[in-house]
């Protein structure tokens, strides 16, 4: 009998298998499309059912791989914030693994890497360690840049990647640099120990600018937005997708789990710093959308309104914790990640 754990495990194969075996029939791009979905959507399948078996389990489902000194060890894990984020990318990766079927462009490099977008994405929201983290998320980065620079014949598409390239690596050079503050403090970049670690205050405040700037930007909030229309337009309509509900997710993701966890309770500042740019996405994408003539562009811009309208909630909830009061804490981190879920379904659903 299979446990959520080995249905992740299982599931990460298959987007691993699914990724390998297009190449097989590199020869023939349709048959390469066809295989591609299908893998995506059983390795899909898989992740829901890791989800369900999560939830009816007593403990939170781990599993320890390997360990490489010094980086730690490699492990996975599906607590309560991993587990809603596995099953928002699943359940979006059934939807754009059935629409791709038959609508993606028949080319390899797209079934390619669609596969390996979406198995990094679910080894960044379980992995339990700051180094294998940054793999991940790279390795997420650089798949979904292949997949914008798709018709790289064409210069528009070429440059778009060039931005979207050089916005996500400089947020993920702030968020490494994050990650080796803990190293430093705490020796390790196991998120267990960090957790336990006591970090200095100094070092809690520059881990929250470095990670929510760089998360933030990922995520496409005002005024590290300006990627996100071209990038989506650019985009095959399933990738942006995966791009609108699921990577902006793993952004919010990273910003619950470093700013929120591992820092062991924010302070009230960073509670309102978060609110503030929640607020400033959430009027500004929607004026931005607004004055958009182009459908994909406007979706995008939508985008960028309703990560700040999740930002808010994740703010509300960090100045709820940082004055304990529990009530508040509850109601901003609840809207939060049900908002998270609700934009998911239906900005994916839009894009399909």
């Amino acid at each position: 009998e299979m446990n959520a754990i080995q249905f992740l495990l299982l599931s990460v194969t298959l987007y691993g298998l699914g990724t390998l075996v297009t190449l097989l029939f590199a020869a023939s791009p349709r048959t390469s499309r066809g295989v591609a979905a299908f893998f995506g959507l059983l390795a899909s399948v898989s992740g829901v059912i890791a989800v369900v078996l999560s939830l009816i389990e007593d403990a939170t489902p781990s599993l320890m791989l390997f360990a490489i000194p010094p980086f730690g060890e490699f492990a996975l894990q599906m607590d309560l914030l991993s587990t809603l984020l596995v099953a928002v990318i699943s359940l979006i990766g059934i939807a754009t693994s059935l629409y791709s079927f038959s609508d993606a462009p028949e080319k390899v490099s797209v079934s390619f890497f669609t596969n390996l977008f979406m198995g990094a994405m679910v080894l960044v929201v379980t992995v339990t360690n700051a180094f294998f983290f940054i793999v991940f998320w790279e390795l997420m980065t650089l798949a979904s840049y292949f997949l914008v620079v798709w018709e790289f014949d064409k210069k528009e598409s070429v440059r778009t990647g060039f931005i979207y390239f050089l916005v996500a690596h400089i947020g993920a050079a702030l968020i490494m640099v994050a990650f080796f503050l803990f190293f430093g403090s705490a020796g390790t970049f196991d998120f267990a120990a960090i957790r336990s670690a006591a970090l200095s205050p100094a070092v809690k405040n520059i881990v929250f600018v470095l990670a929510f700037l760089g998360f933030g930007a990922k995520a496409g909030m005002v005024p590290l937005h300006f990627w996100t229309p071209d990038t989506y337009a650019a985009a095959p309509s399933h990738v942006s997708a995966l791009m609108a509900s699921v990577m902006k997710k793993t952004a919010i993701y990273g910003i619950l789990r470093v700013c929120v966890d591992l820092v062991g309770g924010p302070v009230l500042w960073w509670g309102f710093t978060v609110l503030a740019f929640g607020m400033l996405s959430a009027v500004f994408g929607a004026f931005y959308a607004l004055a958009e003539k182009d459908i994909k562009r406007l979706l995008a811009l939508s985008s960028v309104e309703n990560v700040g309208i999740i930002l808010m909630g994740v703010g509300l909830g960090m100045v709820g914790m940082a004055n304990h009061q529990p009530v508040l804490a509850v109601l901003g981190f609840l809207a939060a990640l049900y908002h998270l879920l609700n934009h998911a379904f239906f900005k994916g659903l839009l894009f399909l």
